[in-house]
């Protein structure tokens, strides 16, 4: 499986995730509020590894 396949069968919410979780990366380093790293951070590894949403509940 290529890098390419892999985002090709993403659905919009773990694209959702991903997008939130650099902004709030972003964010969070430039006003140096570490504590929001935590949040951003579980939202980035939901987004890379698909979990949070029991029955895929989580669909727009």
């Amino acid at each position: 499986m290529t890098v390419l396949n892999y985002f090709k069968c993403w659905t919009t919410m773990r694209w959702v995730r991903l997008v939130l979780a650099l902004f709030i990366i972003v964010q969070s380093i430039e006003a140096e509020l570490w504590i929001l790293l935590i949040p951003a951070l579980y939202l980035l590894l939901q987004a890379f590894f698909n979990f949070g949403c029991k029955n895929d509940s989580c669909r727009l």
